[in-house]
């Protein structure tokens, strides 16, 4: 791996960089378009770059959620509609992940995925019983129904009407489904680049292919950033798919320096301006 390092093509990591650092503009993007208020682009951008900082001290994005939330509240958007339009944003990436993974696969040539297990249909009804068993509990307390009166209803109405705000502006949906497929396309193109920094000379397909999975793995592992079953994830695909090991562990590490661990410093910077600004 040392040598691998030793022959590094430094204008690769140069553009792996730049990629990484075009996600959080793209991220500002859509956020902006998931909400019927303008939001300033600045402050937004550096939310994005703060979410950084931000999920090195809570698992599984919690952080960065949060953040966001808090970032739309500050600027006046209605506490339900910035709930709203988080959750928005965030079933959005989901779709536009899915979307391009399968565009990916087809673009590579493959519609193997056999190796994608969906959950078993017994623990989706087990997660639907209890879900169901919980609202009927409190449905049947007198205070479960006040809540539902004057705090829940109340709330998912004011977010629905935001939501539906959004929905009739093409421009709004634009920077969000755009947005939201930028940030996929730079983290893809991260990983590509680290991948020629050490002359893997593979075809971006399979190299997209093995980013969008591993960042699913990354984003349900109750760890800041997946650390430790993201490497390994990323490492698996480009093994599988033709790398050396040596330059798979140098391209994964390169990838995650530039998209993880560099974003800390500047994310820290990002938070203490936010905080001081008072913009969060």
């Amino acid at each position: 791996m040392w040598g691998e390092l030793d022959r590094a093509d430094w204008r690769w990591i140069v553009v792996a960089l730049i990629f990484s650092a075009l996600s959080y503009p793209a991220a500002a993007i859509s956020l902006a378009g998931s909400i019927p208020d303008p939001i300033p682009f600045g402050p937004n951008v550096v939310a994005q770059v703060a979410s950084s900082f931000v999920g090195i001290v809570a698992p599984a994005q919690l952080g960065g959620v949060a953040l966001k939330g808090r970032l739309l509240q500050r600027n006046g958007v209605d506490p339900a509609v910035a709930v709203a339009g988080v959750g928005l944003n965030t079933v959005t990436a989901f779709v536009v992940h899915v979307v391009m993974l399968v565009t990916f696969v087809w673009w590579a040539g493959t519609s193997d995925l056999s190796r994608v297990r969906l959950p078993a249909a017994s623990t989706v009804a087990m997660v639907l019983g209890v879900a169901v068993l919980l609202v009927a509990v409190l449905a049947a307390l007198p205070a479960g129904r006040r809540l539902w009166s004057t705090r829940v209803r109340p709330a998912i109405g004011r977010a629905a009407r935001g939501m539906v705000d959004v929905a009739r502006s093409p421009l709004r949906l634009l920077q969000l489904v755009g947005g939201s497929a930028m940030v996929t396309v730079s983290y893809a193109a991260a990983l590509a680049a680290s991948v020629e920094a050490f002359h893997g000379n593979l075809p971006v397909a399979p190299v997209a292919i093995v980013y969008l999975l591993g960042s699913v793995v990354q984003s349900v592992v109750p760890t800041p950033g997946g650390l430790g079953a993201a490497e390994a994830a990323y490492i698996g695909g480009l093994t599988a798919i033709g790398l050396t090991s040596e330059r798979a562990v140098a391209a994964v590490l390169l990838f995650r320096l530039v998209t993880f661990w560099l974003p800390v410093l500047p994310g820290w910077l990002a938070m203490t301006w936010l905080q001081r600004a008072d913009a969060v």
